[in-house]
């Protein structure tokens, strides 16, 4: 106790000479006193008051055993910063100060006001106030603890710290990231009840300072508020101050990273509407491209939030281009389905009519069978063709036919044969025309048979009017409904957001 009132003694002497020293310079002030003396004075009332233990207890708050104390409050913040939606929280610094009234140490009130070294504060009492959301805090201490403690003669005091704390903020993220977030600073005492205590905001509504001076990278504050209430446990009724945050979330970099990205591959994927559909393989490695590419920003959209279940604004839009990229893809499936089922179509019937005109010129009057016209279509089809399985209702001598048609033509057609059997069959040659021609040997004479004149089979036009139709209808299609969801998405949540 001797080595604390002699340390106490030491402290108030060496700081109150010190502020004398650069404040004061006259030889003499109020009255007379001269600067020394006041010096000795001041020292002397505050060793009195401090080193009598029977005036002044640590352990007890003021005014113990009657009515509550009141603690006023006021923060000048420094910066808000660190705003994370993954872990909930945001960071403050800022200048905390609380006033209460001591009578035990009131003073002469000729010595004015005292503001002495913030370590003064272990030898007073002072309030347990603590911040109730705290993840983590400290007080600066560079170069020293950022402390001070000011003393008014009637026994007022102000005590005043700078700290940093990570407070946490729970985040409603469905309308991210055109949302607005409400973050607190709740501030309560530890151990006493309102019977003890009672906090207040020192200059009620004005008792926060420097927000218009707060410039955050993401958030723009938008208002602040200050709540004085009561919280109930079951050891008691506890007096709570609330400051709370009102934060706009900026949009800009979202539209930069993930808006104007999503739109700029659905109209990518759109460009292979004017892809020949010939056009396999660019066609399909453009629609490849956007699908994983969106799944790329999807990904990185996800790993910068929490993962929470409930469904965000960007998810919405996210999905929703996506969609329309896999659409563009299978669009082109069904161009191509479409297509081929009418090629296999319209060579089943080519091939039908064929085996029908061989039977029947074999079977009359064995004439020459003029095929090119039957045979004069694209060799993709030719082959096809050649893979194509039964078809229900079709002889197996047309399906042998159709096979035939296929293979000859990617094949190229057959050399002329001659037979030498005795027994009259038709011969195939080659001609300069590339025309089959077909003789009948009968008695060792050759006669010519009459060709029939028959109408030419139509079996593939030079343009598919099915398949440029699909084109045509998905390139008025696919940009009407996304400007129309953008239309509905934007002014839904840009309305909601400024309106609130």
């Amino acid at each position: 106790m001797m080595y604390s009132r002699v340390k106490i003694r030491s402290i108030l002497f060496g700081f109150i000479a010190v502020q004398h020293f650069f404040n004061c310079r006259a030889e003499r002030i109020d009255g007379g006193i001269s600067n020394s003396e006041r010096i000795r004075n001041i020292t002397v009332a505050l060793q009195n008051v401090l080193d009598n233990s029977t005036n002044y207890d640590i352990r007890l708050r003021p005014r113990f055993g009657g009515p509550a104390i009141k603690i006023g409050i006021d923060i000048e913040i420094a910066s808000i910063n660190s705003i994370s939606e993954v872990n909930m929280d945001y960071t403050i610094s800022m200048y905390f100060r609380q006033h209460w009234k001591d009578e035990r140490l009131a003073y002469d009130p000729t010595y004015g006001n005292v503001s002495l070294d913030g370590r003064l504060a272990d030898h007073i009492w002072v309030p347990d106030t603590y911040f109730v959301n705290d993840k983590h805090s400290f007080v600066h201490d560079v170069t020293v603890k950022n402390r001070l403690i000011k003393f008014h003669h009637d026994g007022t005091v102000m005590y005043g710290m700078r700290i940093t704390t990570v407070a946490a903020c729970m985040m409603d993220l469905h309308d991210y990231p055109m949302d607005e977030q409400n973050c607190t600073l709740e501030i309560e005492s530890y151990g006493y009840t309102t019977e003890d205590i009672s906090y207040s905001w020192y200059y009620g509504n004005e008792s926060i300072r420097g927000v218009p001076d707060i410039e955050m990278a993401q958030f723009t504050l938008v208002d602040y508020k200050v709540v004085t209430r009561i919280i109930e446990f079951s050891t008691g009724a506890y007096p709570r101050l609330s400051l709370s945050f009102r934060l706009r979330r900026s949009i800009g970099f979202f539209i930069l990273q993930t808006y104007l990205p999503s739109i700029l591959l659905v109209i990518l994927s759109w460009v292979s509407f004017w892809i020949n559909h010939e056009a396999t393989s660019a066609r399909v490695a453009l629609g490849i491209t956007t699908v994983l590419t969106m799944t790329t920003i999807s990904t990185s959209v996800r790993s910068s939030l929490p993962r929470i279940s409930y469904i965000k604004s960007i998810d919405i839009y996210v999905v929703v281009c996506y969609a329309f990229v896999f659409a563009a893809l299978v669009e082109y499936a069904l161009v191509n389905f479409h297509y081929w089922s009418k090629q296999k179509q319209k060579a089943i019937e080519a091939c039908k009519s064929a085996a029908n005109n061989k039977k029947f010129s074999t079977s009359s009057s064995n004439e020459r069978v003029d095929d090119v016209s039957i045979l004069d279509y694209n060799t993709q089809v030719a082959i096809r063709l050649s893979q194509v399985g039964e078809v229900e209702g079709e002889p197996s001598s047309d399906l042998q036919w159709r096979e035939e048609i296929g293979l000859r033509l990617m094949n190229g057609p057959e050399p002329p044969s001659y037979s030498s059997s005795i027994t009259p069959s038709p011969i195939r040659y080659r001609a300069s025309s590339l025309k089959y021609k077909q003789k009948n040997l009968s008695n060792g004479k050759a006669r010519k048979a009459k060709r029939p004149r028959k109408k030419k089979v139509p079996f593939l036009p030079s343009k598919i009017r099915d398949v440029d139709t699909i084109d045509r209808i998905a390139r008025l299609l696919f940009p009407s409904c996304f400007i129309i969801f953008n239309i509905v998405y934007w002014y839904s949540y840009l309305t909601r957001l400024y309106t609130d």
